[in-house]
Formats: C-alpha cells, structure tokens, sequence
C-alpha cells in the first residue's frame, strides 16, 4: 500500500539586528551617563587653591565663595600645607565667573575676626565664615594667598600714593588694612604697623604706612597726570593742609570696641593755637611723614574720669552722713520720750471715747429725728386751726397772728433741725459744721 507520506512543518529562525527590549534599560542609563559627562565638562567649574594662615572655621561643602555678595563657588577640601604652618583651601568656582581668577585677584575671610564696625561679619559667630573674592587684572591664575580680612588695598583702586605716620604711643591694635579716614570719607588703607625707634631722639614709637587714593581725596580744579603719577598733587594738597592744622590721630569705630583707624582732620585750627605744636610734611627715606596728635579718646575719657573722682572726693559725704546720723538719733530720742508716749497715748484714749459715743448715740438718731418731724408737723396742724379760726373774727385777737407766725417758725426750724441730725447724726458729739 502506497500513500502519502506526512508533510512536517519546520520552523524558519530569522536573526534581527536589534538586540532585543532588554537591552533598552542600560542602553539608556549609558545614554543619561554620557549626557551628564557631556554637561558637567561643559560646565565644569574652576579649581583654585588658596593658602590661609588658620581655617579659622572653613569646613568642605559649607563655606561660600561671594563675589559682591553673590554665590560663585564654595570650598570642596581644606587640609594643612606640607610643611604643616598653613592651611590650603581648595576652591571651586563657577565656570561662568572663571575669567576673574587673575594674578591681582585677593581671597579674604569675611567673619574669620569679628568686626564690629561690620554688622555682617557678626553671622560667623553661627553660620562660619565667608571666602569673599576681589577680581583683579594680571594673567589667569589657579593658585592664591588669602588673608583673614579685608586687604590693604582695594584691586580696583587706581594709582594709590604713599605716606607714613610716626605715632608716639602705641598703635594698640592697628592692623594692615584699616581704614584711612578724612573727615569721616574713606581715603585710603594701613599697608603697615611696626615699631620705630629713633636713634637721634632716643624714642621710641610706632611707624604707620599708609596709601592714599587720590580719587577719594576730592580733588577738583586739577587734571589727572597723563603719567599716574599723583604724588607732587597729593603732597601740594597735604602740605596746605598740614599748615592748617591736619594731623593723623588714632581712632576706634565704635569708640573703645572698635577696631583701629587712622583718622586725619583738623585738629581746632591749626597753626599751633590747638595745642599742638605747628608742623610741616616732611619726608623720611623718600617717604612724605604726616604729623600726629594724640587720640582724644582715651585722654579725654581719662581726663574726664578724674575730673569726676575729684569731684566725687569734694563731696562732704562723711559730713552729710554724720549729720543723718544725728537726725536718726534725735527722731529716736523723740519717740522715746515719755511725754510723747503719754500724748499720743490720751490722744487715742479720746479717739475711742469719742468712737464710744457715735455708736451709743447713732441708734437714737432715728427716734430723735421722727419725734421732731412729728412735732414739727403738729405745729403746721395748731398753726392750721387756727388760721381757720381766725377767718371768723379776727379783729378782736390782734396778738395772735403774730404767735401763729413764730409758732410757723418754730416748726420750720423743728423740721430743718431733723434734716440736719438725718444728714450728720455725729453733730450731736462734736457740734455743727459749717457747710
């Protein structure tokens, strides 16, 4: 027998160049990778290391970098230099503000030493300090040295002129970096503070330089030197101005807390009639010397300390407390006298007598006052009748209109009376007063 033999169906493999869904979930996680890769090399900050001499707080991840106040970048790492004396801290810093990383560009720490005459450096005492940035000009740059407050001369600042002040006393806690004021006006910066001692004199005190910014000086009437060079400007200005009086004084803001400054002004005058002796700008070394005075300060509180204690010491406190004291003693005396014990005690044997009697007399008032209102009364009614009686005949009866009249004001005065007694029972005592 012979038949059909059976078809089989066989299956057709077909290979695809797709790898499949699987393989969609990391493919796309490479994809995001790359992309992030992408945008973090395209907005990859700067690195910059700058060297301070404590971290004076700085904490990785926390502290700031402002640049007039905005955000720009903040400190990833803080370590000690190799040598162990510094502290390196790494910065990174908005790719967007990398073109002011040049070689005049200053780092400082805004809090690292609070300032009082600085209400925002106040916040570092809880929140940490601050990396503040000062762009200046120069070539890019990735390395720095920081410093712990404000540098001693603004980046920005055009041609800057020197001087010096020798003060005699002490600078106390004068720093590089504070302020030179004139008149209250900004003018310049402390560049140093060390001792000086003066062979040909013999004393000793301490030597101040200063910059002068001669566009905050408020010259007017002169062109800018097509040099820079501001000095034979500045020293014609100083010169005029010494004459007159200007001195450099030491100063705080606030007084006594404060940090210090160098203040210049003039001192009631000038000319030797302030108490100071005239001067001149000199010059030392090359170096122009501004005069000082002493601080008013600290020599006028002193002076008004003991203006008061001598005053306190004229007081005749031992003789006015000698003399309380008698009074004291003479009010005891008193009160221990036996003729005031016995005074005082009849005085308040009276009182209580007269107490006594208001209360045995007040339960009678009542009875009193409607017994004379009755007979006040009863008057009316006689004087009544009568004057009835009367308006039959009265010719033959001259006297007694007359009686009916006293007997009315008899009754009046009867009633007034209870009214009086009603009002002031205690009259019955001590009399009537006068209304």
């Amino acid at each position: 027998m012979t038949g059909a033999r059976a078809h089989r169906t066989q299956a057709e493999v077909r290979r695809s160049a797709w790898p499949g869904w699987i393989w969609a979930v990391p493919i796309a996680a490479l994809a995001v990778t790359g992309w992030l890769g992408i945008r973090a090399l395209v907005h990859q900050g700067e690195t910059v290391i700058v060297t301070f001499d404590n971290a004076y707080g700085m904490k990785a991840d926390d502290t700031i970098v402002t640049l007039r106040g905005v955000k720009i970048g903040e400190v990833s790492s803080v370590a000690l230099t190799p040598d162990g004396r510094r502290v390196e801290a790494k910065l990174e810093i908005d790719r967007t503000d990398k073109q002011y990383l040049r070689a005049g560009t200053q780092f400082f720490l805004r809090g690292a030493q609070v300032d009082l005459s600085d209400p925002s450096s106040m916040k570092a005492l809880l929140a940490g300090p601050e990396i503040v940035m000062e762009p200046g000009s120069g070539k890019p740059a990735t390395h720095f040295d920081g410093g712990d407050r404000r540098p001693a001369l603004a980046p920005l600042h055009g041609p800057m002129v020197s001087y010096a002040v020798r003060f005699a006393g002490a600078a106390g806690e004068l720093k590089s970096g504070a302020d030179v004021q004139l008149r209250g006006f900004r003018v310049g910066t402390v560049t140093g503070v060390r001792l000086n001692y003066d062979a040909r004199t013999g004393t000793l005190g301490t030597l101040v330089q200063i910059e002068l910014d001669p566009s905050q000086l408020g010259i007017v009437g002169v062109k800018a030197p097509a040099n820079g060079d501001w000095r034979p400007i500045v020293d014609s200005m100083l010169k005029r101005l010494v004459a007159q009086g200007l001195r450099a004084r030491l100063a705080q803001d606030p007084p006594l807390v404060g940090p210090r400054k160098v203040e210049l002004d003039i001192v009631n005058g000038g000319n030797g009639t302030n108490g100071a002796p005239a001067a001149t700008l000199t010059a030392e070394n090359g170096v122009p010397v501004i005069p000082d005075v002493a601080s008013p300060d600290l020599d006028s509180i002193t002076a008004k300390a003991n203006d008061v204690i001598t005053k306190i010491d004229a007081l005749p406190i031992k003789e006015t407390g000698d003399q309380v004291r008698s009074i004291a003693a003479h009010i005891d005396a008193l009160s221990g006298s036996p003729q005031i014990r016995e005074s005082l005690t009849h005085i308040d044997r009276s009182v209580a007598q007269i107490d006594r009697t208001l209360q045995q007399v007040s339960p009678q008032i009542g009875p009193l006052v409607a017994q004379l209102r009755e007979t006040a009364n009863a008057a009316d009614s006689t004087v009544a009748a009568a004057n009835r009686t009367l308006g039959g005949d009265a010719s033959s009866q001259d006297d007694l209109p007359a009686a009916l009249r006293e007997l009315t004001d008899t009754a009046r005065s009867v009633r007034a009376l209870a009214d009086y007694l009603d009002r002031h029972p205690e009259a019955l005592v001590r009399g009537r007063r006068e209304e």
